[in-house]
């Protein structure tokens, strides 16, 4: 009986070799054979000598059921004085949240921002003791709610908040600066919101303490910047009375990574008011930037693809605006060159386009720049391929104006 059970195993080797050996040598001997196999596979993995750690999912996460129960459960067990249950709720609440919908029902109907903001100060003022990483889930949903114009402004409004955020940012708190950095710049980028962070001058005298702090410091997180810029971008004056202007203009003199980057973005917005000119006019700006466009080493169309030139070409367009500087600019009779190289070799940039079309504009400005570009760079600019629609109506403008009279100056 026993025999005729094993003859259903195999098959194929049972009906090959069955008047050489019984089935169940034969079952024996694959089994043998698979195992051997098998520990010869095993050898060549290099598995740590050490237990698999358990996951930690579902204890991390609240028990939740389908619906529209949901939120208000995770609301009830956000307040809870249990560690636990307040974990988490919040980790469950970083999932939950990401749907816009849940979102909005929960600032506008549960009033979480306010909730939340009650567990960050408990937490910031060391009211209780961090047993998990409660500061870190904070931030993550306050992120999540700064991209909801509503939860943004409710966040906007608390003035603790917006105190706690720059300390967390000053201090350097690993992974929690980066999620910081982030809020703030999506609060910033939106212009109702702006208008309430540029209420309080603190708020710009907190950042400007962060950026002094080390001015020599390579790398920013690059929301932090964004967040800078969109300030710069509406009050410059206040940025430059905050000291901006010397601490960009120092970065860039010097040369520190990515300097073509953000930093020289937000110098460029520093010069779109009066006494941002006047300053520009006061370190020479136009020999300086000048001085980073020579760094071409004369291969104009083998620019190097990690060098950014937009921010610094939007700078030399918003640093011609003055008499003096056009006067300077006449001396560095390879700038309007340099300008038309950099046109030539973008081929996925629009803004870049644009940016390079006006600064050849306000370089004509000057009759003696006007007849090189109209002798050396007309033909090109006419075959130019624009990239969008704005960069065309530039390029059709700046034609138009090159081909009038030498001392034509206007529109």
């Amino acid at each position: 009986m026993w025999e005729q059970l094993e003859r259903y195993r195999n098959h194929f080797l049972q009906r090959e070799i069955k008047d050489v050996l019984k089935p169940s040598l034969i079952n024996n001997q694959q089994k043998r054979e698979w195992t051997e196999a098998l520990e010869k596979r095993d050898l060549c993995k290099c598995f740590p000598d050490r237990d698999a750690v358990a996951s930690t999912y579902f204890e991390d996460r609240a028990q939740l059921a389908y619906g529209w129960f949901a939120l208000p459960k995770l609301m009830k067990e956000l307040n809870s004085d249990v560690r636990l249950t307040h974990w988490k709720a919040i980790v469950s609440l970083t999932e939950f949240l990401l749907n816009p919908l849940n979102a909005q029902t929960a600032i506008t109907e549960h009033d979480i921002v306010r909730k939340l903001k009650n567990a960050f100060m408990r937490w910031r003022l060391k009211h209780h003791k961090e047993e998990y990483r409660e500061g870190e889930m904070y931030l993550k949903i306050y992120n999540i709610l700064s991209r909801n114009l509503n939860g943004a402004e409710n966040i906007a409004n608390r003035k603790c908040l917006r105190v706690e955020f720059y300390k967390i940012i000053k201090k350097r708190e690993v992974l929690k600066d980066e999620l910081v950095s982030e809020i703030l710049s999506n609060l910033t980028g939106k212009p109702k919101v702006l208008g309430i962070i540029l209420e309080d001058p603190e708020n710009f005298a907190a950042l400007a303490d962060i950026f002094k702090q080390d001015p020599c410091r390579p790398h920013y997180p690059i929301h932090l910047w964004n967040h800078l810029c969109h300030l710069i971008e509406v009050a410059p004056e206040q940025g430059l009375e905050l000291g901006f202007f010397e601490l960009l203009y120092m970065r860039i003199l010097k040369r520190l990574p990515d300097f073509r980057d953000m930093d020289s973005k937000a110098f460029a917005l520093l010069l779109r008011c009066v006494e941002g000119q006047r300053r520009f006019d006061a370190v020479d700006g136009v020999k300086l930037l000048h001085d980073i466009f020579a760094s071409m080493d004369g291969k104009p169309r083998r620019l190097l693809p990690l060098q950014n030139w937009e921010y610094l070409v939007l700078a030399l367009a918003n640093g011609l605006h003055s008499k003096k500087a056009l006067w300077r600019s006449r001396e560095f009779t390879m700038l309007p060159c340099y300008v038309g190289r950099i046109l030539q070799t973008t081929e996925t940039n629009p803004r870049l386009q644009l940016h390079c079309l006006k600064a050849l504009r306000e370089l004509g400005m000057m009759p003696c720049i006007k007849r090189y570009i109209i002798a050396n760079w007309l033909e090109d600019i006419c075959k130019l391929f624009c990239l969008d629609a704005e960069a065309e109506c530039a390029r059709d403008a700046l034609v138009d104006w090159l081909r009038r009279d030498i001392a034509d100056s206007s529109s």
